[in-house]
């Protein structure tokens, strides 16, 4: 009877071990780099009256061959992985490679109660469980540069728990991070910028409708428009058929409309430096 037993638990255990090593094979088959592949070349220098956007690729890790065809974009956009799925540590690794900046898209309650992928906070957690929680989501990317919240209308109204989170960044004091904005009620960027975490806020969502060109197209208008009136703006997207192929034809004419695309970590420098150059000069008079 034990051994029967015995044989029955290493028959479970062969089949999580088979059902992992299918996953990473999966992602195996698709994160080599191409042998021509090569990095984008840098952008010139920024000036003072230079207009610059940066776009967010969020939610990727979920699928190799959609997060493949993100990166493969043109220019210096940034790409936002969830943490703990299968290919998003060799997604982050070839974003990398390719000189894109990699984001945690850190994933938060939400209030419709929909599921947030391995890796959530809740506002069920305590301190400890929220922080530990958190450390194991940097963790778990590559190259990690800032983070943003993944949903989170629930937990980003929450100032105990905004201020948890801005603790925890705290110990990696090269992070940014962006609010996406998720709710109007959000306490992120304040709780982010108290803590003296560098910080910014989304502007546009690309596409709120899954495989819409118009919308796609529309809202990088107005991303642009806002470009243009406040010096930088900052978008998300999302590794959607349509998003894709609309910023493939639209990234390659932004130096003739004459604005600079930038990893977010320089917009948030930029921001800072305009802001603080702004200060100077009123203080001046």
């Amino acid at each position: 009877e034990g051994w029967g037993e015995g044989i029955k638990y290493m028959q479970i255990l062969m089949q999580r071990l088979i059902q992992a090593l299918a996953a990473l094979l999966l992602c195996s088959l698709f994160a080599a780099l191409p042998a021509n592949a090569q990095p984008p070349l840098p952008d010139r220098a920024i000036h003072s009256g230079d207009i610059v956007i940066s776009i967010i690729i969020d939610d990727l890790g979920n699928q190799m061959a959609a997060g493949r065809r993100a990166i493969k974009l043109p220019g210096a956009l940034t790409y936002a992985f969830l943490p703990h799925l299968a290919c998003s540590p060799r997604l982050a690794k070839l974003a990398h490679r390719h000189h894109k900046e990699v984001m945690l898209h850190l994933p938060m309650e939400a209030d419709d109660g929909e599921a947030m992928g391995p890796g959530g906070l809740t506002r069920g957690m305590n301190e400890k469980q929220l922080k530990n929680e958190m450390r194991r989501d940097i963790n778990a990317i590559p190259y990690v540069r800032g983070f943003n919240n993944h949903m989170g209308s629930r937990l980003t109204k929450n100032l105990q728990r905004m201020d948890w989170v801005m603790q925890m960044a705290m110990f990696r004091n090269d992070l940014y991070f962006v609010d996406s904005r998720t709710t109007r009620d959000t306490v992120a960027l304040k709780e982010a910028e108290k803590h003296g975490i560098r910080s910014a806020k989304r502007d546009v969502f690309l596409d709120y409708k899954k495989d819409n060109e118009p919308i796609v197209r529309q809202q990088l208008k107005i991303l642009i428009e806002r470009a243009r009136k406040k010096g930088t703006a900052l978008a998300i997207g999302h590794p959607y058929r349509d998003t894709l192929k609309v910023l493939k034809a639209w990234l390659p004419t932004l130096a003739k409309q004459g604005i600079k695309l930038v990893p977010v970590s320089e917009l948030i420098s930029i921001r800072n430096a305009r802001r603080h150059s702004r200060w100077q000069l009123s203080s001046s008079h």
